[in-house]
């Protein structure tokens, strides 16, 4: 009898494992025509998502050439991050790219077009040896063709030799910027602003704040969805059909649907009931069990739309029954414990979860516990630090669940689909703080408000 083990799609990187992971390709080179070779690795980065790593190099003209794609989904919004270069540390901040990403400097006056662009996986001072080899590898081209140029003079030659002078100026003017700021003869801005929101800058205080970072999620327009391949209208056509589904489900009926498991992408069912939270309102509640892996998730998503006003809750625990407290992160909260200086936002959110309060932060500790600092190797990191300050953390939180220390805990939501429980209900709870606000101009611009149309609106 013969038996066959199972491995996922993406998993974490391991050196036991690597035979099973690497996939090696005979393709063709595409510099000299002749059989080179793609070695495909399909991983997971941990506080980011799946990729797919290819590697391709020939044997016979040296050629190389790397690349790094998402293996998921594009995002539902954009992403737009910004580091604020300010130390030689910086430098050593890693980041992922995709082809879609644009890369600008705005104090070099320099970007980085998406298209025709590889995925890139490097630091930001990869990044810069990369332009100054690239620049390098230009000059070189037209000094050679300067030189061939003057071999034959003629009048037209002696044109293009007064062209060539010029770029050449031109760019030496500009490689000797950007030597300058490899020393950093001043301070600039990194940005990287990618429409399918797969593109990521290492924060190297995780799972801290990084005050020198900024990331921001918008919504896309028309021609950014027409270069994704996204069709805006088949798209709002498919939201319109859920939506009415969803009115048509009982709240005694399980629905059941065909699916393919995020972890092993086999074939597998998703479970979906309609559920009333008490004080609070309608949610929808998925679950997903895959036989083939074991691979179980839940996901919470809200059953009625986007309330009048943001709603925020603060709870001051004192008890150990505060971890029992039921507990709803939706897809677009923020959860944050300011004695930590922590905080999950909207962007990066665990949302999604019924759960307590206790399986917050349980959640938090075993996915932190099992992908520490995943930037944490490789010659650009101090492997003692960083590991030694997550690993720290991580005993605060287990100090949290185990009743031993009490924090803060906020749960923020601009489109009041949050929710935490009052244990005194309907009576007020001195321990929970709940304020509804009136949405900032950014967050409605997020959840799409701005673009909706409710005056003298008729149906046809």
């Amino acid at each position: 009898m013969t038996t066959t083990e199972t491995y996922p799609a993406f998993a974490a990187l391991s050196a036991d494992d690597a035979d099973n992971q690497l996939t090696e390709i005979q393709s063709l080179c595409m510099n000299c025509y002749c059989q080179g070779q793609t070695r495909l690795l399909l991983t997971r980065i941990p506080y980011y998502k799946d990729v797919i790593l290819s590697s391709f190099e020939c044997d016979s003209c040296h050629f190389k050439n790397n690349d790094i794609q998402p293996a998921q989904r594009v995002e539902s919004f954009g992403i737009l991050i910004n580091v604020h270069v300010t130390q030689p540390l910086d430098f050593n901040r890693q980041f992922v790219k995709s082809s879609y990403g644009t890369i600008r400097i705005k104090e070099l006056d320099f970007e980085q077009e998406p298209y025709g662009a590889n995925g890139v996986l490097t630091t930001i001072e990869g990044f810069f040896d990369s332009v100054v080899e690239n620049i390098n590898k230009t000059l070189k081209q037209i000094d050679e063709t300067l030189d061939d140029l003057k071999k034959n003079l003629t009048d037209d030659n002696q044109s293009n030799i007064s062209q060539f002078e010029q770029q050449k100026i031109k760019f030496n003017e500009f490689l000797a910027r950007v030597e300058a700021f490899k020393t950093l003869s001043e301070t600039f801005h990194f940005e990287i602003d990618d429409p399918s929101g797969n593109s990521f800058i290492e924060n190297p205080k995780a799972p801290h704040r990084d005050e020198q970072m900024t990331t921001k999620s918008y919504r896309r327009s028309f021609e950014q969805n027409a270069a994704l391949g996204i069709n805006e209208e088949e798209e709002a056509a498919a939201e319109e059909q859920a939506a009415l589904d969803a009115n048509e489900v009982s709240k005694d009926e399980i629905l059941k649907f065909a699916t393919n498991c995020p972890y092993c992408n086999s074939p597998c069912d998703t479970n979906m009931k309609l559920t009333q939270i008490p004080y609070f309102k309608e949610v929808i509640i998925m679950a997903t069990s895959c036989d083939v892996c074991g691979h179980k998730s839940n996901e919470v998503k809200s059953g009625s739309g986007i309330a009048a006003e943001g709603i925020r809750y603060t709870l001051a625990m004192n008890d150990t029954t505060d971890l029992n407290r039921d507990i709803l992160v939706s897809e677009t909260s923020s959860f944050s414990i300011p004695e930590l200086d922590f905080e999950i936002s909207a962007s990066r959110s665990i949302g999604g979860k019924f759960t307590t309060v206790e399986g917050v932060f349980t959640t938090l500790k075993t996915e932190l516990s099992n992908v520490i600092m995943p930037f944490s190797c490789g010659d650009s990191r101090d492997p003692k630090s960083d590991k030694n300050q997550m690993k720290s953390f991580v005993d605060i939180l287990s100090a949290i669940t185990a009743g031993e220390q009490f924090v803060t805990i906020v749960l923020d939501d601009p489109a009041g689909n949050c929710y935490l429980q009052n244990i005194c209900a309907p009576e007020p709870d001195p321990q929970l703080t709940l304020e509804h606000y009136k949405r900032s101009e950014e967050q409605d611009e997020l959840l799409g408000l701005n673009d909706m149309k409710v005056e003298n609106y008729e149906a046809t």
